[in-house]
């Protein structure tokens, strides 16, 4: 398990920072989001893949930078651009206030785990994965949940509890990718169902 060092905490930092795309969608219209992380995905995407494969940029990301990467992030992408093409496919794919609770899910939800689970966690399902980790995504998920002008709390509510599963069942993606995406589907899929009934 990880251990709250001060790279980790600055890390996690930086991911509560990702807080200002789903509160800045709450005032800004689709279209420029949209354009916007569509512009931010392409370039982590290709920034990272020049790291990977280009030493001299390797060299400078890991001078600077070197002490946020996580382990697995040395032979593959970040998950800082994990984040951004997440962020991008939930602005497109799905309902507003769908878009917004899956990337707080994601900025909140998931540091909270993070920070709960290594600090206070002892019921470990692997090796970094705790049952309060998770429990403790659940309910700032279930916060947000509570809190959003969805027409439909079911439907936040549903997606909270896909979230925190995501988060605690490591599905061998990066989570910034899998856990906005997988929640957003089912929150779709069943606002659709309730419509129908």
């Amino acid at each position: 398990m990880r251990k709250l060092t001060r790279a980790v905490l600055r890390r996690k930092f930086i991911h509560l920072m990702t807080l200002v795309i789903p509160i800045a969608y709450i005032y800004i219209d689709r279209f420029p989001m949209v354009i916007a992380l569509a512009i931010l995905g392409v370039s982590a995407v290709i920034i990272d893949f020049l790291r990977l494969e280009l030493r001299p940029v390797r060299k400078f990301f890991y001078l600077h930078f070197g002490d946020l990467f996580w382990k697995r992030e040395e032979h593959n992408l970040t998950g800082a651009t994990m984040y951004a093409v997440s962020a991008f496919l939930s602005i497109y794919l799905f309902d507003k206030w769908i878009a917004i609770a899956v990337l707080l899910f994601l900025s909140l939800g998931d540091t909270a785990a993070h920070l709960i689970g290594v600090k206070w966690g002892i019921t470990y399902l692997n090796s970094e994965k705790t049952i309060e980790g998770s429990a403790a995504c659940l309910v700032i998920c279930l916060g947000i949940s509570m809190l959003l002008p969805h027409p439909d709390i079911l439907v936040l509510v549903a997606g909270a509890v896909v979230a925190s599963l995501v988060e605690l069942f490591p599905l061998g993606v990066d989570d910034n990718l899998t856990l906005p995406l997988i929640s957003g589907v089912a929150m779709e899929i069943l606002a659709k169902q309730l419509v129908v009934l």
